[in-house]
């Protein structure tokens, strides 16, 4: 599944505060929509064993795979929208509306199109249980790295992906292509 997002090697400012060596079409996954299934039924089986209530993505392409995977699994289905103001450009700041009868108690799966540094699902799954809600699991249509080990160091739930592909990411203050002189790729100008 890894080859419809297009992958491009370079240094890439991934707009998260993180530098990375690789770069996705991520809004290619999503355009031929009956290529996915398979790998849906596969994440809303692993996703089924938690007795999930609500799916939660990031407002983009994480936003399609919660709807379409609160669709195969009967629940409902938590967007979660990017902060705007001071700040907010450098991380993946998201938030929660309102929701009616409010989210506590309730177990909640948070899904992305695809994870790497983890800060789109982390900013989710924080606010999930700030709003008294239990994140039980996290899942991907492709994990890049060493984001199955990132996510259940700093989340402490199951991680489930359809894809992996190796690629690095550092923290833009950290990064050691920059250290090394290497301009930033334009993922316009990708071959």
């Amino acid at each position: 599944m890894s080859r419809l997002a297009h992958p491009s090697s370079g240094h890439f400012d991934l707009g998260t505060g993180y530098h990375g060596d690789l770069w996705l079409d991520l809004d290619a996954l999503f355009r031929r929509p009956a290529t996915l299934r398979p790998h849906l039924r596969l994440l809303a089986d692993q996703l089924r064993q938690h007795r999930i209530e609500a799916i939660c993505g990031p407002m983009e392409g994480g936003a399609l795979l919660a709807f379409a995977l609160a669709d195969l699994l009967g629940t409902a289905y938590l967007p979660a929208y990017r902060r705007s103001g001071p700040g907010s450009a450098d991380l993946a700041g998201y938030r929660l509306p309102a929701v009616s009868g409010g989210l506590s108690g309730r177990r909640v799966a948070v899904v992305d199109d695809a994870v790497n540094a983890g800060t789109a699902v982390l900013s989710c799954f924080r606010q999930l249980r700030d709003a008294g809600a239990i994140p039980v699991a996290v899942a991907a249509l492709l994990a890049l790295g060493d984001a199955a080990a990132t996510v259940t160091s700093t989340m402490s739930v199951p991680f489930y992906s359809a894809d992996s592909i190796s690629s690095r990411a550092w923290r833009a203050g950290e990064c050691p292509l920059c250290a090394s002189g290497a301009p930033l790729t334009d993922p316009a100008a990708r071959d």
